[in-house]
């Protein structure tokens, strides 16, 4: 019998909506997540008390297979244009080569 992971996402999406209220892009941060550089953000959730070690380790594992799982959680509660300017910046990390460089 196979058990489904618990989906932590909309948990995630309410401790961290705070850091997205002013719609500004935060470049390291971005570059940190899609580097899967997660450090910070599970200090954060396990200092929230609502983690036990095993969901922890369940989320890192998660976020190491997919980082757009924590972008995604992250941008839950953000409005369309927030959203649209923080996985603009995303797709920009997955090129290889600058916008500006190309051509």
């Amino acid at each position: 019998m196979r058990v489904e992971s618990p989906d932590y996402r909309e948990l995630i999406g309410a401790l961290f909506a705070d850091e997205f209220a002013d719609g500004a892009v935060d470049l390291e941060a971005l570059r940190g997540i899609h580097a899967g550089e997660f450090g910070t953000w599970l200090t954060a959730l396990d200092r929230s008390g609502l983690f036990d070690k095993e969901a922890l380790a369940t989320i890192a594992d998660q976020w190491r297979r997919d980082p757009m799982l924590l972008l995604d959680a992250l941008l839950a509660d953000a409005d369309d244009v927030t959203r649209r300017r923080w996985l603009m910046a995303w797709s920009s990390l997955d090129r290889p080569e600058p916008l500006g460089q190309i051509g």
